[in-house]
């Protein structure tokens, strides 16, 4: 059977501390102008209370929204989130499971899996689900391995997509830029700037160079710590996030060690809004998972 990707109990965490991240900042900060979209959005803020909290500056507050500016959000944009039709490679996931073994396009699993129907209904800000249709057969019922099967990959789909979205959110919906420097400890360098903020044992940090691109974003909580490094490319609406590698540290392991996924992502325009296209996901020593998207609907913030 197929390890599934999202069942790893370290990725698990990891998901489980970016919703923390998440909930300090929605119980933290004020209301925005344009919050943030997101159920794991990096907007965390310090306790008043802490020695690390620094107030607002007039300086600090320009540099923000000057880095605010050069990135496309999505709630700016006003996308509330998308539908689509969503086609896993099922032939790259077999055989990446089963290493060298060829895996024929007329394989059995395979022409059983394209025959479900599926279709992503994301959510910007959270609450995203996964429809999974299996047409039945009365001519050629399922035995019980079919069934197992099946049961497992709408599972590792349904998981893997979601773990997609929590972690891909924050770089384009705007929130990997704060609204605010309050409670901000802004580092200044020749390279250019750090950004920390820490909450309830969650601490952030954010490493931008001089163009104000973001290199760098860390969660650290407790003995879990999570490295993203993403990668943009420059656009009409904005620089649009096309890959990133996220680093799980789990206390148990090394450093060299580190659980790692990484993630590319190719975009299309769907009523005027950079909506996947097609995302190739890999678990490193784990499995990977490719999924092309079409037929999409991109919903509008109501207004």
């Amino acid at each position: 059977m197929l390890k599934l990707l999202f069942r790893s109990p370290l990725l698990d965490a990891a998901l489980f501390a970016l919703c923390l991240a998440a909930a300090s900042a929605q119980a933290q900060n004020p209301p925005a102008p344009q919050p943030s979209a997101t159920a794991s959005g990096p907007q965390a803020r310090p306790n008043p209370s802490t020695p690390a909290t620094n107030p607002a500056t007039k300086e600090n507050d320009e540099l923000l929204a000057k880095a605010a500016k050069l990135y496309y959000s999505t709630a700016t944009a006003g996308l509330e989130g998308f539908d689509c039709a969503v086609h896993p490679d099922w032939r790259a996931l077999f055989a990446r499971a089963n290493k060298s073994i060829v895996i024929a396009e007329d394989d059995p699993r395979i022409v059983l899996l394209k025959s479900v129907s599926i279709t992503l209904h994301a959510h910007m800000k959270g609450g995203s689900t996964l429809e999974w249709i299996q047409a039945p057969n009365p001519d050629k019922p399922l035995d019980e391995d079919s069934t197992a099967m099946l049961d497992s990959m709408h599972q590792a789909t349904e998981q893997t997509l979601e773990g997609f979205l929590q972690f891909w959110t924050p770089f384009i919906d705007g929130s990997v830029v704060p609204a605010s420097s309050e409670g901000l400890r802004i580092e200044t360098s020749s390279k250019g700037y750090t950004f920390h903020a820490e909450d309830k044992g969650t601490k952030l940090t954010e490493v931008f160079d001089n163009s104000l691109t973001l290199e760098e974003f860390d969660v650290a909580m407790g003995t879990m710590a999570i490295q993203f490094t993403p990668s943009y490319k420059a656009t009409d609406q904005g620089m649009l996030v096309t890959s990133f590698t996220a680093r799980i540290q789990a206390p148990a392991k090394v450093p060299g060690q580190a659980e790692q996924m990484r993630v590319q992502v190719e975009y299309q325009a769907v009523d005027g809004f950079p909506v996947p296209a097609r995302i190739n996901m890999e678990v490193v020593d784990t499995g990977i998972f490719n999924f092309d998207f079409d037929g999409c609907r991109a919903n509008r913030t109501s207004k």
